[in-house]
């Protein structure tokens, strides 16, 4: 071999070692870098090529390019309902396209978790065409002695030509910019802080949101489109007018941020996406929307107007109407220790158990008396009562002058509580115009809606009472004997209903009125202050018939009617010369001011 050829053979081995060793440095890979000191990217969402919904335009208060954003305040966060009626809050992150942007997660060889402080990769921020708030998640497989953040773009993953598998998996994390907040999740364990990734060798900031997770099917090309539910939603001046659609806001209840704004699925549906195709109904029908069902069944404005992002983070239960055929009902005892007075069940006299029906129109709780001017009369006896009224409250809509329709009226005691009186003072509530009958079932319901309340000058004589119960006599026809259902702290409640006599009063400046009183004068068969004298003994009676001479200083065509009666005690001796006021008056009397009874009158002849 010459030494022409020979230094030929040189030349070409040293080219190749050359190249060799050039190929080798290509693949080392870049040096790591530390997040805490590296660029950061500056983000916008609200640019004119990064929103849609939210455009800053120096006048509606968006903050400015890279400026924090507090999304735990409106116009980015809504309260609204789920299918159910269920009161839901979710984010609102604007308009998004339907197909995924990738997101790249670095995994060591065989590790089955991402590598410890390597943050995740994206090659598209806000304002970037094909940005997506929703990522599709590619899993990068890297050598184990992978040295965290070495790589921090796109490019250099494919520089590098790490295997890269696209999972099945789509992630909501929106970019957003540094010091942004939204603190609500939908369970306990979602981050709810910022979370650090690579875009171009910059640090981004993103949120997460796991209140699902989001399967697909991978496309053979591409990236996969997200998951999608509806939500119909309706603002205060409707699409196609002046002014509306979003621009208006969506309607809400009164001052609240309650919308009617009804989500298809919640979190644990099985085909919950918190990408939602928004539909839209006419705001006529905001009244009559408070599920799925309702929303669907209103006018429909128009269908697929955008896609938005808009993960639901609170599932409360909604404040439905509530049914009084199904709901539970009240136990109750007016012949109990704790309320009865001239009625206490002894296990002798034979007063019916707890909750069991009483039968009013047999003795002792129906009496036959005398009226002022010696009139047959005839009354219920439903044992003593205060003189101070307690609360009932009735609705009405806006505007309204009747109670809304299908509503049970609502009390906050019943016999044995403190301050139960058979006799209610009324207040009217005003509720709004979509108020719907037995949404509210309790006081505290009440209190907590906010709903005016005006203290009227109206009491009702209504004594609650075991259902099932009898007092089927009325001083007018036309008024029910049957009787009537109310609320009590969410349970049903039965009372009846004496309307005699319109019982109207003067208004303390607090607190709730006394009730008008009239007087009687009894006497019974033994006198008080005898051996087993007073109520005990009953009433005298005329023979063995029921009539007795009690008598009554008013019945109710009288203006001073009242049928809680302050009861006087007058000698059995005057008995017989007793047939009117007047001569009661003239009898012997032995005790005024015992009791104050609530005696409705039911029979005058």
């Amino acid at each position: 071999m010459n030494m022409k050829t020979k230094f030929r053979i040189t030349l070409i081995l040293l080219t190749v070692l050359f190249a060799a060793c050039k190929e080798e440095e290509d693949i080392i890979p870049p040096m790591a870098k530390d997040p805490d000191t590296a660029e950061k990217v500056s983000i916008d969402r609200f640019s004119a090529e990064a929103g849609t919904l939210f455009i800053r335009d120096g006048s509606n208060g968006l903050p400015g390019a890279n400026e924090p954003i507090n999304f735990d305040q409106g116009p980015f966060i809504t309260q609204g309902l789920g299918p159910g009626g269920e009161v839901v809050k979710y984010y609102n992150f604007d308009v998004q396209p339907l197909t995924s942007a990738p997101i790249y997660a670095l995994f060591r060889e065989g590790a089955s978790t991402p590598v410890s402080g390597q943050l995740n990769i994206v090659d598209v921020i806000p304002g970037d065409d094909d940005y997506n708030d929703f990522w599709h998640v590619h899993k990068v497989t890297v050598p184990s002695d992978y040295v965290a953040n070495s790589v921090t773009s796109v490019q250099e993953i494919m520089e590098m030509s790490y295997p890269v598998e696209k999972t099945d998996i789509v992630v909501n994390c929106p970019v957003v910019p540094e010091g942004s907040t939204a603190s609500m999740r939908f369970t306990s364990g979602e981050p709810k802080n910022l979370i650090r990734g690579w875009y171009n060798g910059k640090v981004i900031f993103y949120f997460t949101f796991e209140e699902k997770m989001l399967t697909v099917t991978p496309p053979a090309s591409g990236h996969p489109d997200v998951p999608v539910s509806d939500i119909l939603v309706t603002f205060n001046i409707n699409p196609g007018m002046d002014g509306g659609g979003p621009p208006s806001g969506f309607v809400t209840e009164g001052e609240s941020m309650q919308t009617h704004n009804v989500v298809q699925t919640i979190p644990t549906d099985a085909g919950y996406s918190p990408l939602w195709d928004v539909d839209v109904y006419d705001n006529a029908d905001f009244g009559m929307v408070y599920d799925w069902t309702t929303a669907m069944n209103a006018n429909q404005l128009a269908s697929g107007v955008a896609l938005v992002n808009c993960p639901v983070v609170s599932v409360e239960e909604g404040n439905l109407p509530s049914d009084p055929d199904m709901a539970e009902e009240v136990s109750v005892d007016r012949f109990s220790e704790n309320f009865g007075n001239l009625f206490v069940r002894d296990g002798s006299n034979g007063f019916p158990e707890a909750n069991a029906p009483i039968d009013f129109d047999q003795a002792p709780f129906i009496t036959k008396g005398l009226g002022p001017n010696g009139e047959k009369i005839q009354y219920y006896n439903f044992d003593v009562m205060p003189l101070k009224s307690a609360p009932i409250f009735v609705l009405f809509r806006e505007g309204e002058n009747t109670p809304v329709e299908g509503q049970l009226n609502i009390v906050n005691v019943i016999p044995g509580d403190e301050e139960y009186s058979d006799f209610w003072h009324v207040h009217k509530v005003t509720v709004p115009a979509y108020y719907r009958a037995n949404t509210v079932t309790s006081l505290a319901e009440l209190t907590a809606m906010n709903y005016p309340a005006e203290r009227t000058n109206l009491i009702v004589n209504c004594p609650v009472v075991p259902k099932g119960s009898t007092a089927s006599l009325r001083l007018n026809p036309e008024n029910t004997n049957g009787l009537i259902r109310g609320w009590y702290k969410d349970k049903v409640v039965h009372y009846f209903d004496f309307s005699e006599k319109q019982l109207l009063v003067e208004l303390p400046e607090e607190g709730h009125p006394d009730v008008p009183v009239s007087d009687i004068l009894v006497t019974f068969n033994i006198n008080p202050g005898m051996e087993g004298g007073g109520p005990p003994s009953g009433f005298v009676t005329e023979g063995g018939s029921m009539q007795t001479h009690n008598v009554v200083e008013t019945i109710p065509s009288d203006a001073g009617y009242s049928p809680l009666w302050d009861v006087d005690v007058y000698d059995n001796a005057d008995f017989d010369m007793v047939n009117n006021w007047t001569t009661a008056m003239n009898a012997n009397l032995l005790a005024s001011g015992v009791a104050l009874v609530n005696c409705p009158v039911v029979s005058v002849q």
